[in-house]
């Protein structure tokens, strides 16, 4: 990475935090803690981090309170939420917001230090753009423009396939649940209703993505749909 990251971790437990803190400095991270979300905020405007963490449930200001905050005054710092609290909406509502990445609790921390490296240098490679997510080598996405690049030819995708690859992307290597993308494309969720438009699109973009034989888009079944890539 060049330099040790700075991250600002706003996590009211404190057992979790001192273990957080303690993986991530042995991965070349700086770990700053805070306790609660109107700290976090204070810190947030006069001493910025290179990545925020934050939990959803923290005192003060929650989590989605601080995103909003924040985006108000910084449009680039890559926002990851790290919480067992979760649920589609809440997922949503982050994502909506402007977070970058919403990961779970109890994910081994190989994943997350992966996770937290993929995104950090998303911002490096693109000036600053946090919005831009280098799927592989050659495929990256402009989230805001809803322009695909893969190998240096430019993609502007429908408005609807670009929302279904923003999503998938922020779950990327993980599940993106049927009830998280349908809600995602249409602010409800009747799978009976969409869930044949869902796999059209997932199909659609199967084929728009299968020029990067690095990249996969599976299914799977009962829950929802991966994306991945054998670079990660």
């Amino acid at each position: 990475m060049g330099k040790n990251v700075d991250i600002l971790y706003a996590e009211d437990d404190e057992r979790t935090a001192r273990m957080v803190k303690d993986s991530l400095e042995e991965h070349e991270f700086q770990v700053r803690v805070v306790y609660d979300g109107v700290r976090a905020w204070d810190v947030f405007r006069y001493n910025p981090p290179d990545l925020l963490l934050v939990d959803l449930e923290i005192p003060g200001k929650d989590g989605l309170e601080l995103v909003e905050c924040v985006r108000k005054i910084n449009e680039r710092v890559p926002i990851i939420f790290y919480s067992s609290h979760m649920d589609v909406a809440k997922e949503l509502e982050a994502i909506k917001l402007g977070a970058d990445d919403c990961i779970r609790k109890g994910v081994p921390v190989e994943f997350l230090i992966a996770k937290l490296n993929n995104i950090y240098r998303r911002v490096v490679r693109d000036d600053g753009n946090h919005q831009v997510y280098f799927l592989s080598e050659m495929t990256k996405f402009n989230a805001v423009a809803g322009l695909l690049t893969m190998d240096g030819q430019m993609i502007l995708l429908k408005t609807m396939d670009a929302r279904l690859l923003h999503l998938l992307c922020v779950k990327m290597h993980e599940v993106a649940g049927y009830e998280y993308l349908i809600r995602g494309l249409w602010g409800n969720f009747e799978y009976k209703e969409k869930g044949n438009a869902l796999r059209k699109g997932i199909i659609k973009l199967k084929k728009i993505l299968e020029p990067d034989t690095s990249l996969f888009l599976s299914n799977t079944f009962g829950e929802g749909y991966v994306l991945s890539s054998s670079e990660f």
